[in-house]
Formats: C-alpha cells, sequence, structure tokens
C-alpha cells in the first residue's frame, strides 16, 4: 500500500496541475476527439532541443532564471505547480502509510502525520479518477472493457491486492533530484509486459504507456518546453493511447484545478512492429545482395582465385625441390622463378577493372573471356572487395594525408551526435549541462559543427585536384557527362540504400521504455518526400520536412559538386581567372552570409539563444552559406595539381605557417568561450563576421596540413595520419555517415531506464558507437558501396579514359 502514492501521484496530483485542453464531438453516433500530441523530434529538431537546452543553462547562469522563454507570471506559477507536485509525494506518503497500518483502504479517523486530511485527500483522487472514467463511458468515449477493466485494477490497488501492485511496481516513481526537474519516471518495462490481471472480474494484460506532460503548450514557435513531466505507468491492455489520454484529461477536469502544464497524447510501448513496404522492399533488398555476394565470392574464389593459389603453391614447391636439389651438389637447370608471379601479387585491377583488352587469366579455363554479367557477378565478391578495402598501398603521388583526415572528421561528428542525441536517456540534463559548459575543455564537442568543414573542404580539394590534372593531360573539353554521371553513380545507391534499410528495418531493432514509437523519426517524411533525397535538393524544398535529416551535407556537397567546374575549368586558361571565378563565388558567399547573419540576430553559436531551427534551416544547411570551405578547398587542389613539386618551403616558412594555423583552429573552436559559456555573449556585428569567415578559415588551416604534408614539411604530423589504418578506417567514412545516427538512436532507444550521464560513460559509450558505426559500415560497404564501384568498371570501362 506504501506504494499507492505512486499512482495516485501521477494520475492525480501532477494530473491536477495540467490544462485539459481537449475536446469531444459526438456526429452520426460516432465519437470523435482532439488534443495535443508530442511527435517524435526529428535530426534538425534534436539538434534545436540540444541547443535550446545548452542555452537555457547559459541564460540561467547569467540571469538566475530557469525559463528564459516563460514570462515571470507564468515561471512563478511553474514553480509554484511543480512544488505542489513534490508536497503531494509527501501528503500521499503519509497518509498512505497511515492507510496501511489501519488495513486496507481509507479508514475513516485514523491518525497519522496529516491525519483524516491526508486520508480524504486520497479518496478524493481516487473517487475522481473512478469518476472520470464513468463520464467518459457515457459519452461512449471509453469503451466498456477500459473502463472495467481500469476502474477494478485502481481498486484492487486501493485493496491491497499482490497483482494490482504488480502493475504500481511497474510504474514510474518519483525519485531523488525533483527539486533539480528530473520529472521522467520510466518505470519497469519488462516487468509490465509480463504482468496479468487476477481475478474473476476481469482478465487483462499490462501494457506499458507513457504520459507526457508539456511545460505550456506546445506550439510551432515552441517545439520543445525546457522541460516534460513524463510518467511510464502500467495500464491494462484493453485500453488504447486515446482512451488514456482523454481518461487523463477528463479526470483532470473532474478535479477542477488549472495550471500551466498540458497533457500530452499517452504512447504504448509494444513489441509489435508495423511491416510496412519499405520493410518489404529492405528485406528483399538484402536478400538479393545476400545472394549476389555468395555467388560472387564463390565464382571469385573458385576460378578466379583459386588457379592463382594453386600456382603459386606449384611454384614455391618446385623452389623448394631446386633448392634441395642444389644444396646436394646438383647442376643448375633452368629457374622456375623466372616464370610469371605475378598471379601471385594481388592487381588492383582485377577483377574489378577489366579493360576491354584484358582477360581473367585462369590456367584451367579455356581462355575465354568474361562476359559482362560474369564480370558485374564478380563485383559482388567479398574475397576481392574485402582485399581491396583493407588494402593499404599507396599510389605514387597520392595525398596520403587525407585519409587520417577524414577518420578523424567522421569521429568528431559521431562525437558531436553522440553527445546531443543521448540527451533524452539522460537523467541529469540539467545538472550535467551547466557543468560541462562551464570547462573550457568541453568546447571542442560544443563547437563539433566545423567537423562537417573538413569534408567539404578535402571534397573541394580532391575534384579540383583530379580534374585539373586530368585536364593537364587532355584539355579542357573532359566528358562532363561521365563527369557528373560518375559523382551521381558512386554516392546515390549506397545512400538510398541505406533510406531504405533505415526506413523498413530500425523500427524492429529495439523496444522498451525510451524506445520511440515513430521509427525513424522522420519516416513520413522519408515516405512521401524520398525523392527530394534522389535528387539531392532536400536542403532546399520542403526543408520543414526532411527525410533523413543529416543528408542535408549530401546535398550541399552535390550541389557545390555541379558548380565546381564553373570555378575549375578556368585554371585551364588561365591561372588568375581560375582564382577570379573562385573569388567571385567566394565574395558573394561572404556577403551573403553576413547579411543573413545581421538580419536574422544569428549568434556566433547556437547556444546564444534565439529560433535554432531558423539558425539551422536558413544558415547551417544553406548552401549559400557553406560553401566558403569548398572553394579554398578547390583552390587549393589546383596548387596541388599545377605545383606541387615547385612548392618551397624552409625551415621559417614553414614554422610560422604551422604556428598560424594551429592558432587560428584553436580560435575558431575555443574562440567562443564566453558564447558557450554563457558569460559574455558575441555582438551581432561579430557573430556575422565569424558566421561569413569562420569555417573558410577552417579550410585554410586544414589546407595548411595537407600542403606541408605533401612537400616534406608534414613531420610527424604526416606519418601519423598516414598510418596505415587510417587508410581502411577512411575509406569507410562515406557507410559511417550515413548510419551513424540509426545506431545512436538504437543503443539510446534500447535503455530500459535513463543513466546517470558523466564524462566516463558518454565517452565509453561514444567509443561502442564509434566500434559499432565502423564495423557494420565495413559489411555495408562490401554490400553496398564497392559492387556499385565495380558495376561502374564493368559497364562504363572507358571512364578510365575520360574521368
Amino acid at each position: 500500500m506504501q506504494k499507492l502514492q505512486i499512482i495516485l501521484l501521477i494520475l492525480a496530483q501532477t494530473a491536477s496541475t495540467a490544462h485539459a485542453h481537449y475536446s469531444i464531438h459526438r456526429e452520426g453516433g460516432k465519437v470523435s476527439w482532439e488534443f495535443p500530441k508530442s511527435h517524435t523530434p526529428t535530426y534538425r529538431e534534436r539538434l534545436a532541443f540540444a541547443s535550446q537546452v545548452f542555452s537555457q543553462s547559459g541564460n540561467s547562469r547569467r540571469s538566475g532564471h530557469k525559463y528564459q522563454h516563460l514570462d515571470s507570471d507564468v515561471e512563478l506559477e511553474v514553480t509554484e505547480d511543480l512544488m505542489k507536485i513534490i508536497g503531494g509525494i509527501e501528503r500521499l506518503h503519509s497518509s498512505l502509510s497511515s492507510a496501511r497500518r489501519h488495513g486496507s483502504g481509507f479508514p475513516d479517523g485514523f491518525s497519522g502525520a496529516h491525519g483524516a486530511h491526508g486520508a480524504n485527500e486520497a479518496r478524493v483522487m481516487v473517487d475522481s479518477l473512478k469518476a472520470s472514467l464513468h463520464a467518459l463511458a457515457d459519452i461512449g468515449a471509453v469503451s466498456s472493457s477500459c473502463v472495467n477493466d481500469t476502474g477494478y485494477l485502481i481498486t484492487s490497488m486501493v485493496q491491497g491486492e499482490a497483482w494490482a501492485l504488480g502493475f504500481l511496481d511497474a510504474t514510474g516513481k518519483p525519485g531523488p533530484g525533483l527539486s533539480k526537474f528530473r520529472v521522467n519516471f520510466v518505470g519497469d518495462y519488462d516487468l509490465c509486459r509480463d504482468l496479468v490481471s487476477n481475478g474473476s472480474a476481469a482478465v487483462f494484460r499490462g501494457n506499458y504507456v507513457t504520459w507526457s506532460v508539456s511545460l505550456g503548450p506546445v506550439s510551432p514557435a515552441s517545439l520543445f518546453p525546457s522541460l516534460m513531466i513524463k510518467l511510464g505507468a502500467c495500464m491494462p491492455d484493453t485500453c488504447s493511447d486515446d482512451e488514456n489520454t482523454l481518461f487523463l484529461s477528463e479526470a483532470v477536469q473532474l478535479l477542477g484545478l488549472n495550471g500551466t502544464l498540458m497533457v500530452q497524447k499517452a504512447e504504448s510501448h509494444t513489441p509489435h512492429r508495423e511491416a510496412t513496404a519499405a520493410t518489404v522492399v529492405a528485406i528483399v533488398i538484402l536478400c538479393v545482395l545476400g545472394m549476389l555476394m555468395i555467388a560472387g565470392t564463390f565464382y571469385d574464389v573458385v576460378y578466379c582465385q583459386w588457379p592463382r593459389w594453386r600456382e603459386q603453391w606449384m611454384a614455391e614447391e618446385a623452389e623448394k625441390s631446386i633448392n634441395t636439389f642444389m644444396s646436394n651438389g646438383g647442376s643448375t637447370v633452368a629457374d622456375p622463378s623466372s616464370s610469371n608471379h605475378t598471379q601471385g601479387r594481388v592487381d588492383d585491377d582485377e577483377p574489378l577493372i577489366l579493360k576491354n583488352d584484358t582477360s581473367v587469366q585462369n590456367p584451367n579455363s579455356t581462355g575465354l573471356t568474361p562476359g559482362k554479367l560474369v564480370k558485374a557477378l564478380l563485383a559482388f565478391s567479398v574475397y576481392t572487395n574485402g582485399s581491396k578495402v583493407l588494402n593499404t598501398t599507396h599510389t605514387k603521388g597520392s595525398i596520403t594525408c587525407i585519409h587520417g583526415i577524414r577518420f578523424f572528421s567522421m569521429s568528431w561528428v559521431i562525437l558531436g551526435h553522440t553527445f546531443a542525441f543521448s540527451l533524452s536517456a539522460a537523467s541529469n540534463v540539467s545538472t550535467l549541462v551547466p557543468t560541462l559548459f562551464s570547462r573550457w575543455t568541453f568546447d571542442g564537442i560544443a563547437n563539433a559543427y566545423v567537423s562537417v568543414d573538413s569534408f567539404f573542404t578535402l571534397s573541394g580539394l580532391l575534384v579540383s585536384y583530379l580534374t585539373v590534372t586530368e585536364m593537364k593531360k587532355r584539355g579542357w573539353r573532359l566528358n562532363w557527362a561521365l563527369f557528373y554521371f560518375h559523382r551521381f553513380w558512386r554516392l546515390t545507391p549506397p545512400y538510398m540504400l541505406a533510406i531504405v534499410l533505415v526506413l523498413g528495418l530500425q523500427r524492429f531493432c529495439g523496444q522498451g521504455p525510451l524506445w520511440e514509437t515513430v521509427q525513424p523519426a522522420d519516416k513520413v517524411f522519408c515516405e512521401k518526400y524520398w525523392w527530394t533525397n534522389l535528387l539531392y535538393i532536400n536542403n532546399l524544398v520542403y526543408t520543414d520536412k526532411v527525410c533523413f535529416g543529416h543528408s542535408w551535407y549530401l546535398a550541399n556537397d552535390m550541389q557545390f559538386f555541379v558548380l565546381s567546374p564553373l570555378m575549375i575549368i578556368p585554371f585551364y586558361f588561365n591561372g588568375f581567372l581560375g582564382v577570379f571565378s573562385c573569388g567571385i563565388f567566394f565574395l558573394a558567399h561572404v556577403i551573403t552570409t553576413a547579411s543573413l547573419s545581421v538580419h536574422n540576430k544569428w549568434g556566433a553559436t547556437l547556444y546564444t539563444g534565439g529560433d535554432a531551427l531558423s539558425y539551422f534551416t536558413h544558415y547551417y544547411e544553406a548552401p549559400w552559406c557553406r560553401i566558403g570551405p569548398y572553394i579554398v578547398g578547390i583552390l587549393t587542389g589546383y596548387l596541388l595539381a599545377t605545383k606541387r613539386d615547385r612548392i618551397k618551403l624552409t625551415w621559417l616558412t614553414a614554422t610560422i605557417g604551422w604556428l598560424l594555423a594551429t592558432a587560428v583552429a584553436l580560435a575558431i573552436v575555443y574562440g567562443l568561450r564566453g558564447d558557450i559559456g554563457g558569460k559574455h555573449i558575441t555582438s551581432v556585428g561579430v557573430a556575422a563576421l565569424y558566421n561569413a569567415l569562420a569555417r573558410s578559415a577552417w579550410g585554410a588551416c586544414l589546407c595548411w596540413v595537407i600542403v606541408a604534408c605533401t612537400t616534406g614539411w608534414g613531420g610527424f604530423v604526416n606519418s601519423f595520419l598516414s598510418w596505415s589504418p587510417f587508410v581502411v578506417l577512411g575509406r569507410l567514412t562515406y557507410m559511417s555517415y550515413l548510419i551513424h545516427l540509426s545506431l545512436i538512436a538504437i543503443i539510446c532507444g534500447n535503455e530500459q531506464a535513463l543513466f546517470y550521464a558523466t564524462s566516463l560513460n558518454l565517452a565509453m559509450m561514444f567509443i561502442s558507437i564509434m566500434v559499432a558505426t565502423y564495423g557494420i559500415s565495413f559489411f555495408l560497404m562490401l554490400a553496398l558501396e564497392s559492387p556499385m564501384i565495380g558495376l561502374e568498371k564493368v559497364f562504363l570501362p572507358q571512364h578510365k579514359k575520360d574521368k
């Protein structure tokens, strides 16, 4: 009976401070209703929420207020309501403890800390809950089975029935930290799902339901209140989500109390998952890919690799025999080692790149060149694709330090997302955030957004470097159609397949109290607007309905690639003309970004407050505001392609370059201590200058590292970034970027309780997500990305001549 305080507190005392904003309509004998519904936050909204939490923390440290988006009267009312909830816990605990000492139910005239007043308060709450059920049943809004089962459950709890107390035990309970607004009471999901009622009056099972009460109304202007009270309640499975919500809201009205909290729609967390068309397509794709990988690997190993291995083995045996013969004084004979041993060498062009004048060499074959279908099948060979992915040799003239830069940039992206997206599973956000943001060392995570600019810089550099090199050989009239097709083919199939797999299968990857009922969060948008991703315009149209939210980067990168010839071709005619063309684009970018920043009063970082969604949509994801680092990369790529061997640095210039690049990079990441720490906010003008130039400056610092490493002034930095494991990990960054957010959602969503976040366990979570991401990325590269590369080389062999 002592535990009865929990269900009464949440269903009545907490609910008594909530508005019951819903209406019931009856037309033609059909009852309908509407009430607020809290949707699953999307990628952009989650990051906006994180920034809101951070900025609220900074504002509270500066001004001492808890809720900066509320006026003083409302803030006072919220505080009073929360204190009323905490006081209700104490009163109910005292009264129900006394009731338990005097037997079941609420006897009249017992003594205790609050005497008859406490017992009477509890009885009124129980009666109000029962009355709300009957009121809803009278108008046909709640089914008779739901009314009977819920009423029977409440009565059995009051009477102390053991099975009913099991439902109560599985329900979330307020714990320590209420004064710190730790008001997400999760409960026990597994226990609730295993419970069954005991009695002849009703037979039902436990259904885990999350009730949410928001701090004020949820509107487009306030998608994420800074406080959302949540309770995981164990209810009869005969009640739907609508009925559970109506039940709670009606109880509020009968209690006749109003406050600043609003009841949101209840959500049931069940193991049942809906199989959609995307699920079927995803399963079919996996089955087809699996069969192709098995067949391709079998053919490759049996008909291509095994003859090589056998010839190599026979040559080694013959060499051993000759050595034995020579050691015994035998005469010199023809040395088998002089025969062709190239079959034992891993040829990078086979079997995926088969030129028109080559054939697969097989000693036991008929000498026929495999057809295109056979070559296409070999494109799915796990053996050959795996060998190529794991191959760490470098071709002459390659820029080896890029591999390490790719890996660390991707790690930085995952680190920032891990922290931002794990907030929903942490119990101590209100105390964790101020602590972390007060440390300057945390700025590297808080300002991890520039990690994406590293990829923009590398992309522009490589496109410029390879294209200028090719134009030096063949002139500017390259096969530009193939130039665009090559890019589209390399990126799009893995991209689209990843969307299908996530859309169709992610919902089956978890369950529990923290598992979102909509998986992925942008499911509805993907089902309707997937074509915007296919055309790489999802950052330009339907920007409020984005599918695969983090794919904004892919859209930007493809749009920059489409424009790149306008900046690269002029270099063929005159270097200054190319610089002038890039300068026009860069100047337009700087002016546009600075003007928009001033007009919208954007801060230098998300944590200065303001409209975070506007910041993301119109600045962070807008191509005209992000092209700066790409242009810097194009200029550097041209420099390396034309003057790489002529770049002569002295010890003095190299030292100055390293010191200047290091200082600028540190200033970009750690120079916003006042904004992130909440002690000194940058002015609008300075913030506009930072937004317009900082990302390009970051790209310039990165380009210095690449130039220094390629000209012999990289030292241990070049050796470290060129480390052979980074070659492999760098190849996996594309697939890692596509899937890492889904893995974070799966790992955090499968938590059965909120965890107390610390720097250590967040670091361990990051490491585990990194390992899982790269492990799965390796498999998906063999299944998705590498075969697409192989198919392109099979059906477009002329691309080596015209790329």
